[in-house]
């Protein structure tokens, strides 16, 4: 579908981002362009279109680091993320981006802009949200700070609100005993169906401390009260533990996305990812 653009900002500074926002909230902010220039329900609906290109703008571009996080810029690159010393600590989120296009993709596409996709979530948000990542959002009535679900709307649709610049993404440092990133599906973005799956696991003495399963395409799939379930359970699970949970979690998945290829497919990997048997863990 083509695209008309009708008016283009290039600010220094993210005062002059805000005000040209506040101008045209439904303005779509330009960093890589790897997203726009592939995907057509990345534009917002309507005959015009105003771009604001943020990749002058310094702190969109920084990195803090602490004990316990990570704040990155939302115009940091992909690439970058992966070449910081010990990126392993970013992980689930380091292997989601090793699974984004190539090389050159990842010079040019940014962490905002895989986060604030319009049309669809796209392959990090299943990381962020089991990370319980947190975003910096800037208008023109201030700065807040939001866990990354804020970003989830009515139907774990994606949600992002108007008039509003995605300035900071911070990332917790955890370490994780086991990680699994898979597209779900041959589904492959563009592709309107494709999905991303991730699970994450901490365990204790042979027992599941905390887990984390999360997938994401058209919606977000997470449930925090049925992972609780599993908290202080020992592996291997039972037969009945384990088909509780990947049921229960796929059929939350058709519920929000009216899917059966999903559900399906999401209970398959779930299953997969429960059944490690003990002598796995570290």
């Amino acid at each position: 579908m083509p695209v008309r653009v009708d008016e283009v900002s290039n600010p220094a500074t993210l005062q002059e981002a805000l005000l040209f926002l506040k101008r045209y909230p439904e303005a779509v902010p330009w960093a890589g362009g790897t997203l726009l220039m592939t995907d057509s329900a990345a534009w917002p609906e309507g005959r015009g279109t105003a771009i604001l290109d943020v990749h002058r703008i310094p702190e969109l571009s920084s990195i803090h680091r602490t004990e316990r996080y990570i704040e990155v810029g939302a115009a940091y690159s992909l690439s970058s993320i992966l070449a910081l010393p010990g990126s392993s600590i970013l992980d689930p989120l380091t292997q989601a981006i090793g699974t984004i296009g190539n090389a050159a993709v990842r010079n040019l596409a940014t962490l905002g802009g895989n986060i604030a996709a319009r049309g669809r979530f796209m392959t990090s948000f299943p990381a962020l949200s089991c990370l319980d990542a947190s975003v910096e959002l800037r208008d023109s009535a201030g700065v807040r700070w939001h866990g990354i679900h804020k970003l989830v709307g009515p139907g774990n649709q994606p949600s992002f609100p108007r008039g509003t610049l995605l300035t900071r993404v911070r990332l917790p440092v955890a370490k994780w005993d086991s990680i699994a990133i898979k597209s779900i599906g041959e589904k492959s973005f563009p592709h309107p169906d494709a999905n991303a799956f991730c699970a994450c696991a901490r365990y204790d003495k042979g027992a599941i401390s905390d887990i984390r399963i999360a997938t994401a395409g058209r919606v977000l799939v997470r449930d925090r009260e049925l992972e609780l379930t599993l908290a202080g359970k020992h592996l291997p699970l039972t037969r009945r533990e384990l088909v509780t949970f990947a049921t229960e979690l796929a059929a939350l998945a058709y519920a929000l996305s009216a899917s059966r290829n999903l559900a399906d497919r999401l209970e398959a990997y779930v299953t997969a990812f429960l059944a490690r048997s003990p002598e796995y863990i570290s």
